[in-house]
């Protein structure tokens, strides 16, 4: 290449260079329009102090203590904290981005010769501000608003009017076991239709103390704290709480009583009623007066079965601990036994003696495999099938424990196991019968 070619590559790239230094790194391109929106109001957000908020002659205040916000007419009541939140957060950071001057009979053209919303905010100063707010721009991205006294219509962001424009029900805290976590809750007991089930807390695990203690399954658990943490209500039908026996709150179908960490205690009576033909459903906390309607789908999870949050795992098995597995199936009786070097050994059928089992073949499927539901009570034709097991497992462990473990033949997908020793049954998938019904062939490389 000539000298001239490779002078002019040079500068051509130091040209390039130089542009992206001075219009891009470090700063806006030259003909970037300047920002020229500027703070709506000067106060921080712990100095708001009181809310007012007027819309279609509906008037809602709030107030705040110690940095908690509650309504306190139309009704008093807790406040809906993110949604408060939020228009507080909207209110501190209101910038106008133009200003716009208007004769009064111009405000109907903005929306505002009857805003579609009125702030007024109190400070702990005693000084309070108005913001008038009013239709959005051609764009939607902007709203025209009006703020104290001022002669000029302002622009604000259109997620002002947004977070402002609320009613009743969206400003209230509409939470059924008012704003509980589920990390709040140490200890659970549910009254329904189908008995009485208690949870505890223990250490990071939940477990099922009544009506039988036993491990409890922590998806279920935490599915159902879940849902009772989320539940909110479809609307306050009574402001007191007194009429009870008018939502059948009386005698309630379901009663969920909660023992915080705190120690302090949040019950809760959910009912059915039947007005003019349909079901509604009602709810009434012991932390506040009101009463809620609630959905159906919160009723049926509150109305669930102790054996449904049971562990579904029937058996937990450290291969550590054991020394002799014996597995009769469809096909043949299998023992293997540990040596000294922790390789299982077959000592039966005869053909397979002495040869090295596949261990994950014996301990997987107990590992792997879960019941998809826990029977307390076996019917009498569970129970006959059970008699006459297709699958008996004899897991003996180094102390000589043995645990006797009994599986039905398979009806379809499904298939009934019961660990001797135990009331329950579990049914399990037919994947578990199919992985344990193996031929002695399949255990040797």
């Amino acid at each position: 290449m000539k000298r001239s070619t490779l002078l002019m590559l040079l500068i051509a790239v130091i040209g390039i260079a130089l542009v992206y230094h001075f219009e891009y790194k470090d700063a806006e391109p030259r003909d970037a329009e300047p920002d020229k929106s500027k703070p709506a109001f000067a106060f921080k957000r712990e100095e708001l102090t009181g809310l007012t908020i007027t819309k279609s002659g509906q008037l809602l205040v709030l107030e705040a203590s110690e940095g908690k916000w509650s309504l306190v007419k139309p009704v008093s009541a807790p406040a809906n904290v993110s949604e408060v939140d939020s228009l507080v957060g909207d209110l501190v950071n209101a910038k106008v981005e133009r200003a716009i001057q208007a004769t009064a009979d111009q405000l109907k053209n903005f929306g505002l010769a009857e805003p579609v919303v009125t702030v007024e905010l109190t400070l702990k100063d005693g000084k309070s501000h108005r913001l008038r707010l009013g239709e959005k721009d051609f764009s939607g991205l902007s709203v025209y608003g009006i703020l104290d006294d001022s002669p000029e219509v302002s622009m604000f962001p259109a997620s002002l009017l947004t977070s402002a424009d609320k009613s009743l029900n969206d400003l209230r805290d509409m939470s059924i076991f008012g704003g509980l976590t589920q990390y709040d809750i140490g200890s659970l007991q549910v009254k329904n239709a189908n008995g009485v089930f208690t949870l505890d807390k223990q250490n990071a695990d939940w477990v099922l103390k009544l009506p039988s203690e036993t491990a409890a399954d922590q998806r279920e658990v935490n599915s159902l704290l879940s849902e009772i943490s989320s539940a909110k209500a479809k609307e306050v039908v009574s402001e007191s709480g007194d009429d009870l026996a008018r939502y059948g709150l009386q005698q309630p179908g379901i009663t969920v009583t909660a023992r915080l960490q705190t120690g302090d205690e949040r019950q809760v009576l959910v009912a059915i009623k039947t007005d003019g033909g349909e079901k509604n459903y009602y709810a009434k906390s012991s932390d506040r007066p009101h009463i809620f309607r609630i959905d159906e789908s919160l009723y049926d999870k509150l109305n669930a079965k102790s054996s449904t949050l049971r562990s579904k795992e029937f058996i937990k098995i450290n291969e550590d601990d054991l020394s002799r597995i014996v597995i009769r199936n469809s096909n043949s009786t299998v023992t293997v036994e540990k040596d000294s070097e922790g390789k299982w050994i077959l000592k039966q059928p005869a053909e397979q003696k002495d040869k090295e089992a596949l261990s994950y073949k014996l301990i997987d499927p107990f590992e792997s495999y879960k019941a998809t539901e826990v029977i307390d009570k076996s019917t009498p034709a569970i129970s006959a099938k059970l008699a006459r097991p297709a699958i008996e497992v004899r897991l003996t462990a180094t102390d000589g424990y043995t645990t006797v473990l009994k599986l039905s033949s398979a009806e379809g997908d499904d298939c009934y196991l019961r660990v001797e020793g135990r009331q329950e049954v579990y049914k399990v998938s037919k994947a578990l019968f199919d992985a344990l019904n193996f031929k002695p062939a399949d255990l040797v490389e």
